[in-house]
């Protein structure tokens, strides 16, 4: 009788149960999968926003999206709202929504809209996605079926009970072993983990290990000495102060998406869930200490919610270095999660990154020795990629701000700290638009409709010159009116139909 094959995971948190889902529902039962997870450990559990990517996986691991929603405090996210980044003046508002601008495939209007000088913002001239996020709707009906939509939509997410579900749906539904430990020792020969001492007295050995033990790193780093490569350099924060802040009002509307607001030395996310808010200001501890980190989130909750409200929370402090392992795969063990990297929350790519790396084992998978090289060549070349792609994204975010009232901004934004494809990026975009041929692969993390929304949505085109080409040429006037007519129907429609996020929220708990 063949052999089983068995993987073994190490870590619980989101990392190690979507890690443990997603294997135990893709590859079937001729696959043994174990998770490891130390009672004694900590999760982080400040991961609470999500992509769209995070439906099509739900829904690979069986998963309901109502039983998400009632179990995990979720709510629905459309984008994220960004508010103060390029001057700091109240009306400096503008937003990254998950919805592709109109006829994207085949048409820039951002060209357009850039050679035009068009008065109304970028996104709400494209997308109803903005005007229906703004007025707090949700993106679909109560009627449609789990993960369909109007608009393109994320969660928000209690990390920590969207793990404990996560356990749960494992172990009952698909399988899973469980084994509450802690790694004691690692035994390493040439290159390959042969078995793992536990605090229970066993040993446990596996074809492969996923490493989800968070920043510890405890298998790839610790044992097996995978380098780390920091992007201290490149992005400026380093720590968050974080809390949890309950509505006044338990009826209050959610914000349909996430709130990222900046500060004169950092920024504020903040997170709507069904029962509470999710905050946290992220910020470089260079700059600003532990007790004034403190008091800028609590001033933040202070002016959202009340003073009472501000007086009653409790912080936390995370610790982070901005960078990723180049090599999250080395001989039989795969780092997921934080043990292989992590940058800043700014566009929530912390659990898309647990997505990426999961999907790229699962499409990789090695199913026999001879194939665990090739695998991780590829494996690594690509989460490489998305790392570079996500600090380039995240880079330009800090590089079109206008912001000169404090080191850290001016720190932020100088142009020798930006990778070079950005500088390349930024130099031609002052005479054309973000656009195709600046994201031209399928997968791109970021499309150029991204850039796009970034770019326009901090007025990039006010402070640079005129582009050299009137791209309007190449554009049917009529053809773009048509296109911004069916915007506005849609816009008009949705806002009237779609129910608050509250109410959509609301009807899948009942």
């Amino acid at each position: 009788m063949e052999k089983k094959y068995n993987i073994v995971i190490v870590g619980g948190g989101t990392a190690g149960w979507l890690s443990a889902a997603r294997f135990a529902a893709a590859l079937g039962p001729n696959v043994g999968v174990t998770l490891i997870e130390s009672p004694t450990v900590p999760t982080i559990g400040v991961g609470e926003g999500t992509w769209p990517s995070m439906r099509t996986t739900l829904q690979a691991t069986g998963l309901s999206e109502r039983e998400v929603i009632q179990r995990c405090d979720a709510s629905f996210k459309q984008g994220t709202l960004f508010r103060g980044w390029v001057t700091g003046q109240h009306d400096d508002v503008y937003m990254h929504p998950f919805s592709l601008p109109a006829d994207y495939s085949v048409s820039n209007l951002a060209d357009w809209w850039q050679s035009t000088s068009q008065a109304t913002d970028f996104c709400q001239l494209v997308t109803p996605q903005m005007s229906v996020a703004l007025a707090n709707k949700a993106p679909k009906s109560p009627q449609m079926p789990d993960y369909a939509f109007a608009l393109n939509y994320g969660y928000h997410i209690d990390a920590g009970k969207f793990a404990q579900l996560l356990h749960e749906h494992s172990v009952q539904k698909l399988g899973v072993v469980y084994v509450s430990a802690d790694v004691m020792s690692v035994e390493v020969q040439a290159g390959q983990i042969e078995q793992l001492i536990l605090s229970n007295g066993s040993a446990i050995s596996a074809d492969l290990f996923i490493d989800c033990t968070g920043q510890k790193a405890l298998l790839i780093g610790q044992y097996l000495e995978s380098s780390f490569v920091s992007m201290s350099d490149t992005l400026p924060n380093n720590r968050a102060v974080v809390t949890q802040v309950p509505y006044v009002d338990k009826s209050a509307e959610i914000a349909s998406c996430t709130l990222s607001t900046a500060q004169s030395c950092g920024w504020v996310w903040d997170i709507g869930l069904q029962s509470r808010r999710g905050v946290g200001f992220v910020h470089n501890s260079t700059f600003v200490n532990v007790d004034e980190a403190s008091s800028i989130l609590l001033e933040y909750v202070a002016n959202t919610s009340g003073k009472d409200i501000a007086d009653s929370v409790k912080t936390r402090v995370v610790d982070f270095e901005p960078g990723y392992r180049p090599q999250p795969w080395l001989g039989n063990c795969v780092a997921i999660g934080l043990s292989a990297g992590f940058i800043e929350p700014l566009e929530a790519s912390a659990l898309a990154m647990i997505e990426q790396g999961i999907s790229l084992v699962l499409d990789n998978f090695p199913h026999h020795a001879s194939l665990f090289a090739p695998a991780a060549r590829t494996f690594n070349q690509k989460m490489q990629e998305n790392w570079q792609s996500i600090q380039e994204f995240l880079a330009l975010h800090y590089a079109l701000s206008q912001r000169d009232d404090s080191e850290y901004w001016r720190r932020a934004r100088s142009p020798e700290r930006f990778p070079e494809r950005l500088r390349d990026k930024l130099q031609l975009w002052q005479y054309r638009a973000p656009s195709h041929r600046d994201a031209p692969r399928y997968d791109e993390l970021f499309p150029a409709a991204s850039y796009q929304y970034v770019w326009l949505g901090m007025k990039a085109h006010q402070f640079n010159s005129q582009p050299l080409v009137a791209n309007t040429s190449m554009m049917n006037p009529k053809y773009v009116d048509r296109l911004l007519h069916d915007v506005r129907e849609k816009t008009m429609q949705l806002t009237q139909s779609l129910p608050s996020n509250r109410a959509l929220v609301d009807a899948l708990i009942r």
